[in-house]
């Protein structure tokens, strides 16, 4: 399997979402939906994929905003989430208090589960639960990938100041289910560039 990854950030908050392909089957599915979902329909456009699901690594407004334009321009796809938010999703009940949301709900809901394989097509992720910045934050394993939403980026960690974050849950995530992972396993994050894991291992400041 030969797999490609396009990012796609959107000018508010510079969220990423990816495009990941299966070059030999076209499958595809996106991770998360930002702001920008005009784009991220552009380039599966583009490149011909055949999306067949939406995973979301937690449901931050600014990671499920494009939720409803992505569907209408893919058709009712699943759109896979972990339990502990699946309700922000299917009943439009707001992750933050800070960020109230006004949101369709979404019934073609599929869960994510801890160590298990989601699988859409020819490509299937590993489920790594990685909570702290929000209960039921995941990343992501394909190969020598990793997408790991809003819990690691390159040189920092996800927010855990919010009223249902916690920030020891986020470090015991990282370090027990993210930095086991091999030095070249890249990082794709919610935000920000790619990294690798042995990169942020070595010289990550909030990881030492």
């Amino acid at each position: 399997m030969t797999i490609r990854v396009t990012a796609s950030a959107d000018r508010k908050f510079g969220t990423n979402s990816y495009l990941v392909e299966d070059e030999d089957t076209r499958d595809a599915l996106v991770i998360d939906a930002n702001l920008e979902p005009a784009a991220v329909l552009e380039l599966i456009r583009e490149n011909g994929a055949n999306v067949k699901a939406i995973v979301l690594t937690h449901t931050d407004v600014d990671h499920i905003a494009g939720l409803p334009e992505l569907l209408r321009g893919l058709g009712p796809i699943p759109v896979a989430v972990h339990d502990s938010e699946r309700e922000v999703v299917t009943d439009g009940k707001p992750l933050r208090r800070e960020w109230p949301i006004d949101s369709r709900r979404i019934g073609n809901v599929v869960s994510l589960n801890e160590g298990e394989l989601f699988k859409a097509g020819s490509i299937e992720l590993e489920v790594l639960h990685t909570p702290g910045h929000s209960p039921g934050g995941v990343s992501l394993r394909l190969g020598d990938a990793v997408f790991t939403g809003d819990a690691l980026f390159a040189g920092s960690i996800g927010r855990s100041d919010f009223r249902n974050a916690d920030g020891r849950a986020l470090l015991d995530g990282i370090r027990s289910r993210l930095l086991t992972l091999p030095d070249h396993v890249t990082v794709y994050s919610g935000h920000g560039p790619a990294t690798t894991i042995g990169e942020e291992r070595r010289s990550n400041p909030f990881l030492t």
